[in-house]
Parts: C-alpha cells; structure tokens; sequence
C-alpha cells in the first residue's frame, strides 16, 4: 500500500555516501594494515619451514610487503583529512589492493601461492562500498591481473598451461564475488537507509510528543509495568508535589515522594488489585499545601500484558474554571439578547416621559421627570455597550487624517454632551495619519474623554488628546487629565468589564476600548505620569504600525 510517502531510494555511494559507506572504508584500511602486517611477519620465516621454500622471490615479496605496508598506514592515517574525496580513495584503495596483492602473489610463486584468497577477499570488501559498474570494473582488474600473472611464465618459455584455466576460473569467482556482495550491500545500505529515515521520524515524533505533553494542563505519568515511571509533565508534578527525583509507584517500594505520591500509590494499587481495566477513571483527594485538599480526576489507560500505563491526573478546578467559562460565555449570549429586546420598550418609555414631561407644571413632577430621563439614558447607554461587546464588528483598515478628525470629533462630542469644549484641548504633534476604523476610533475616544472629563478639573485644557511619534515607526495616541488618576487597587483591573469606581458608571468603557483596539491589532495601556505634571492620569493608545517609508 501506498503510505503517501516516497519510496526509499536505493543508496548510491557515488552520489552521496552514507556514514556506512564511510565506516566500511575505514575498516577495510585497517584491515588492510593488519594484512600487511601479517604478510609482512612472514618474511622472516624465509630460511625456515616449507613456507620460505615456496616463496620465488623472497626478496622482491619482502620489498612489496613493506611498501603495502607504508601504504596501508598512509590510507588509514588521512581518511578523515581527505573525506571529501570518497570515489577517489575507493577507486585508489581497491587498485592498490589488486596491484600489490597481484605482486605478492607473483613473488610468492604464482597462482598455486595463497595469496589469490587474498586478492578475492579484497575485491570483495572494494565491492562493499563500490557500485554496481564500478565493483565490475574491480573484478575485470582483478581478472586481467589474475591472468597476466599466469600468462608470465608462459611468455618467458616456462610455467603450465593448465594455469591459464585456473586464472579464468579465478576470473569467474573474481567476478561471482563482486557483484554478489555489491548486491548484498547496496540491499544492506538500502535496509539501513530506511531504518535511519524511520529513526529520524521516530526522534521527530518524540520531540514532538514530549513538547505537548510537558504544555498540557493535565497531569500526565508513563508507568512501567513494575512500577517505575518513566514520564511525568510539570503538572503533573505540581499537583503531586515532586520536584526532583521520580519515585515509584510499585508497592514494595519505600514511602517517598509524600503524602500526595502515597495517595496515588494507593489508588495505583488498587486499580492493579482490581484487574487493571482500561480507561478505569477514580476521583482523588490529594492534600494541597496549607492544610486544604486538591480533588483530582484519575484515569488509567492502558496495563494489559504487562504494557506501560498512561495515568492522567485532572485537577477539578480547572474543570470547574472551564465550565464556569461557558456558562458566563452562554449568560453573554443572553445578555446581549435581553438587552436587544429592551430597546424598543426603553425608547417607548423614554418618548413617553418626553411628552409627559411637556405638560407638567409642578416643578416636583418635572424633577421626577427628568430622573426618568436620566436613568431610561444611563439604561440605554448600557444596553448599547452591551450590543458593542457582543457585535464585535470586523474593524476597517482606514488612514486617518487626525487633524481634521479630532477636529470634528471634540466638537461633536461637546454638542452632545454640554461640555465645555473649552476644556478639551488637542496636541498635534506630527502630520502622520493612524491606521484605525474610524467607528471604533470614534468609540473608543468617546469612552476615553468621557471618563477623563469626569474625573479632570474644570480648569482650561483639563483633558489633553495628543497624538505624537514616540520612536521611528511607532505612534502613539493619548488621552490625558489632570484628576488624580486611577487608584492603585484598581490598576490592575481597570480594563476587566463592570469594573468601576463610578457608582453611575457601567464598568464597560475601558473595556469596550480595549476591544475595539485589539479589533484593529491596536493597544491601549494606562500610565500614571509623575505628581510635578499637570496630567496625572494618560491613556495611551499604540496603533498598528505602518511599513517603514
């Protein structure tokens, strides 16, 4: 079946050799001074035993013996200086093989000598690390040389003819030899290729596992089967209180690791004791520092034939957090839908009290008229906050000129609201236009300096919108008064929704803003600046940043 990956390609040494490739050279230079050597202790033997009879030319033997030898160290010594050249050294080393084995062989008595068992063994370990056309062109060197040699004496008037059918049959095994083993090793390179793709994938996947594992907000341990623990993530070990060493979980085992490890140990041994089921799930009371009791969800995977065990521990607060989450995620829902259909009977009742109040002459009457207006307005504008939050329109990717923006925008806004527009003042300082929906920029300015001149004196410039180049590229817009800025219990928590020091506030302004902000890869943050300044209490603003010009 295809797996939808590539099929393994069969290694070619010549194209890119693969450390085996590379390990099988090397061992063939060192057994090639080892040979030497061997080859080498021999000469001494020359004046005794049958050996040194046999030998023709003991002499020229003991010359191409030490000159093998030198060569043999030479290879073995600059392997690693001249790695970059691999079908060189191949090529140089199996030649060198045949041509001296071939003249060892002439000088130890032809054919009949030995040394041709060496010259095959050779050609096969040069057949380990060639290719296909290059361990044929071995063997067809290995046969030229095999039959010059027993053709020598017959060109000098000498040796036997039936020599020559012993060198091709030499010939044939040259030839049978080689390309046997290229073929058994192009198979075991291949074998091994795929098996280190397989180990890499392997490795990856590990890595991989490994990373999630230790982010989960599960507790997770690999049991073995006799106990010991193989793996466990950070959680796991803050909820069990390890820090260090991993004990065990075997029964048998000496108490360590505390009182939370000794819970689970009992648990483990009870699951066991009851025929270790799959999938078994427990609930935990595991002590917590301080006194109090942490309960955990246990869940055994795995265990049967003596597997290793995957225990997952789950803290039920987290649980408790995340069902909370949903169910303030399902009363947003139903806010946003209860305050939808409020509208129309608030503005019913709003239009009313606006007639009514046309035709009431008591002036006790007229001041409970305008409560209602003031309160149906105070609903309504939190009825629309809420339809904000809820609408999350997509933001519009829009440059803003805000020379003529905030121009237009403090006038409004002063129409609107009766302010003094006296008390808003604006610092331009630079021409550069802000990347901004110009409806959420609207909002969120509204929320801003309705806030500041709630909070700011009534002095002259009390509210300050500036709009400056603080670095290259980086832009900021400000909000500034001189209240006395935001107490410090509620830094933290100024921009969480229904959080407010107004008690005719709905908590939802700086939260409304922050949102709008994030809608267009905007931040806001508040900064209180020092006591010797006018402006006590900044708002910044840091829109998304232009390209470099």
């Amino acid at each position: 079946m295809n797996d939808g990956r590539a099929p393994a390609a069969t290694p070619d040494p010549a194209a890119a050799p693969a450390d085996s490739y590379r390990a099988a050279l090397r061992w063939l230079a060192a057994s090639r001074v080892a040979v030497a050597l061997t080859l080498l202790a021999f000469v001494p033997l020359q004046d005794a035993g049958r050996f040194a009879a046999e030998l023709g030319d003991p002499v020229w033997f003991e010359r191409v013996a030490v000159v093998y030898l030198l060569a043999a160290i030479l290879y073995l010594s600059t392997l690693h200086r001249l790695d970059r050249h691999f079908d060189a050294m191949r090529v140089v080393h199996a030649l060198t093989d045949l041509v001296a084995l071939t003249a060892l062989m002439h000088a130890a008595g032809g054919l009949r000598s030995g040394v041709v068992v060496l010259l095959i063994a050779a050609l096969a370990g040069a057949a380990v690390v060639s290719t296909r056309r290059m361990a044929a062109s071995f063997a067809a060197a290995a046969t030229l040389l095999v039959l010059a040699e027993a053709s020598w004496p017959l060109l000098h008037g000498g040796g036997d003819a039936a020599m020559t059918m012993t060198a091709g049959l030499v010939g044939v095994a040259c030839f049978a030899t080689a390309m046997t083993v290229n073929w058994l090793a192009i198979r075991l390179h291949a074998q091994e290729e795929i098996a280190r793709r397989r180990g890499e994938d392997l490795r990856r996947q590990h890595a991989v596992t490994s990373q999630v594992v230790a982010e989960l907000q599960q507790g997770v341990l690999v049991v073995g089967p006799r106990g010991a623990v193989t793996t466990m993530n950070p959680a796991a070990r803050t909820l069990l209180g390890v820090e260090a060493e991993v004990p065990t979980l075997a029964a048998d085992s000496s108490p360590a690791g505390g009182p939370a490890w000794a819970a689970l140990r009992r648990a483990y041994a009870r699951w066991r004791e009851g025929g270790s089921p799959t999938h078994a799930e427990v609930e935990l009371s595991l002590p917590a520092p301080g006194g109090a009791a942490v309960r955990v969800s246990l869940r055994f995977m795995g265990g049967d034939g003596g597997d290793d065990v995957v225990v997952i521990l789950e803290d039920q607060r987290l649980v408790e957090v995340r069902a909370q989450q949903l169910k303030l995620a399902s009363m947003g829902r139903l806010s946003a839908s209860i305050a939808h259909e409020v509208r129309n009977p608030l503005a019913a009742i709003r239009h009313a009290n606006s007639l009514l109040a046309e035709r009431i002459d008591d002036p006790a009457l007229a001041r409970l008229a305008r409560i209602v207006e003031d309160n149906t307005v105070r609903i309504d504008r939190i009825v629309e906050d809420v339809l904000s939050i809820a609408r999350r329109e997509r933001a519009g990717d829009e440059s803003i000129d805000l020379r003529v923006f905030l121009t237009g925008f403090v006038t409004e806004f002063a129409a609107a609201s009766g302010a003094d527009p006296r008390r808003i003042a604006v610092r331009l300082e630079t021409d550069r236009p802000i990347r901004f929906d110009p409806n959420h920029l609207r909002q969120v300015l509204l929320n801003l300096l309705g806030n500041a001149l709630r909070h700011a004196s009534g002095a002259e410039g009390a509210v300050l919108i500036g709009w400056r180049e603080r670095d290259a590229h980086r832009l900021e817009l400000t909000v500034a008064d001189d209240g006395s800025g935001l107490p410090p219990e509620m830094l933290e928590h100024a921009f969480e929704p229904f959080s407010t020091t107004d008690s005719r506030g709905t908590g939802l302004g700086l939260y409304l803003a922050r949102e709008l902000c994030n809608a267009n890869d905007a931040t806001i943050r508040y900064e209180a600046a020092t006591a010797s300044g006018r402006y006590r209490s900044v708002f910044v603003i840091e829109p998304k940043r232009d390209s470099p010009r």
